[in-house]
């Protein structure tokens, strides 16, 4: 407000200066003066008409603008959330349907997928629409488009068309422990660009589809296979180092399938005995070690003798 008084007092100085100089009559000054005030005035009221008027047109545009895509606005939004409404009950319903009938984990996450962004890309479409945007052009535009992010984006591409190949020929499934591409793990999940593993260790290894089609797979199904390997005495009973281990086997729940021991080979110092049984892999290492330590408990208790390497070194004299 200070600055506006300030701005009117200077504005009234000014139109009085215009209506008298320094040679007019004394009796010329109220007049001046009265007429300076008017003018002043007029000026005020000239200027804030003015953002008046401004104001008033720019509060028509915006209602012309709310009355008239209001409505269109409101409609395309409805639109894309009924898009995602329907999509999530559709693919639930899809969902109990494939695992109803048994679908492999991997092609019903596929086709989950595909159907969802159909879904919402359909009712996003119908938005543009709402809102007044031309479709015609942009599926024009998005066809040139395509040509050149095609050309762009060939590894990302292939990873995705390898995936498809990858769902459709299944030579693996979520839960397999497979060896490919120099990497052994289970099988965590299966993408369109990627592939999923779980080592041993437990890390998480990604391996590009691409790398995987083409390639060499061995898949050891969804158990991985526990080999024990230990050595005894040529004069061991091997029927009952045989029986030994495939006790300590079976001492153990987390053993799964089909027990299989026997000589694996004929070492310098031993006959080198083999113990295979298959686990989840999440147990892998606990009944490696378990195993391990159970079978070395039940030999020393049957007296089973585990030797170590042995070496005669003669000494020949030679004679002058």
């Amino acid at each position: 407000m200070r600055v506006l008084d300030k701005g009117l007092f200077l504005l009234f100085l000014l139109v009085a200066g215009r209506a008298f100089s320094d040679d007019t009559p004394v009796s010329n000054v109220a007049g001046g003066l009265a007429g300076a005030a008017q003018d002043t005035v007029t000026v005020v009221k000239d200027f804030t008409g003015g953002q008046i008027n401004n104001i008033k047109n720019i509060s028509e545009i915006l209602i012309e603008f709310f009355l008239k895509y209001s409505f269109q606005v409101l409609g395309g939004v409805l639109v894309i959330v009924a898009g995602i409404l329907i999509s999530r009950y559709l693919t639930k319903i899809i969902k109990q349907f494939l695992d109803s009938k048994k679908i492999d984990v991997t092609i019903s996450k596929f086709l989950i997928s595909g159907i969802r962004i159909m879904v919402i890309g359909f009712s996003v479409v119908i938005a543009l629409g709402k809102f007044g945007v031309e479709i015609a052009p942009i599926i024009a535009a998005v066809s040139v488009l395509g040509v050149g992010v095609s050309f762009a984006l060939q590894a990302p591409l292939s990873n995705f068309a390898a995936g498809a190949t990858l769902v459709f020929t299944k030579p693996f499934k979520v839960g397999d422990i497979i060896d490919v591409a120099g990497v052994t793990g289970e099988v965590s999940d299966i993408k369109l660009g990627r592939t999923e593993l779980k080592t041993v260790e437990g890390i998480t290894v990604v391996v590009p589809n691409k790398d995987i089609i083409g390639e060499v797979i061995k898949n050891f199904s969804e158990f991985k296979r526990v080999d024990i390997t230990v050595g005894v005495a040529y004069n061991s009973s091997i029927d009952k180092v045989t029986d030994i281990m495939k006790k300590a086997a079976l001492s153990d729940k987390r053993v799964r399938g089909d027990i299989e021991a026997g000589i694996d080979s004929f070492g310098d110092s031993s006959i080198n005995m083999l113990l295979r049984v298959r686990c989840r892999q999440d147990d892998y290492l606990e009944l490696k070690f378990y195993l391990n330590k159970r079978i070395f408990d039940l030999f020393n208790e049957e007296n089973i003798n585990i030797p170590f390497p042995q070496r005669d070194v003669r000494f020949i004299r030679q004679q002058n």
